[in-house]
């Protein structure tokens, strides 16, 4: 029976994946405030059918990004789910050599 040892792929996508938790908050918001204060253009802080233009593309940015920022943590989650937390010493040393940009 071959023993296993931690797949530093595996370990790699999950401290991407705590990283990526620690601040999707931050990043699927970082336009809310902007988006509240333009309200399609019929905001607080800019009126005017040129603003109405302009407040609807920022929301539709701000949409975007906050689906795109959800959708990025949503694939890590399922690399690193699809990945084992084990694997062979070979197969270790394999993903070490491929993380460090050694393939082979």
């Amino acid at each position: 029976m071959t023993d296993k040892a931690p797949s530093p792929a595996w370990q790699e996508l999950d401290a991407l994946y705590q990283e990526v938790s620690k601040d999707i908050a931050t990043v699927a918001d970082v336009l809310k405030t902007a988006d509240k204060q333009m309200a399609g253009g019929k905001g607080d802080v800019w009126v005017a059918p040129k603003a109405r233009a302009w407040g609807s593309d920022l929301h539709g940015a701000h949409t975007d990004l906050s689906r795109q920022a959800h959708e990025l943590l949503a694939e890590v989650r399922s690399r690193r789910a699809s990945h084992p937390k084990e694997v062979t010493q070979a197969e270790a040393d394999s993903e070490r050599r491929f993380l460090a940009g050694r393939m082979g």
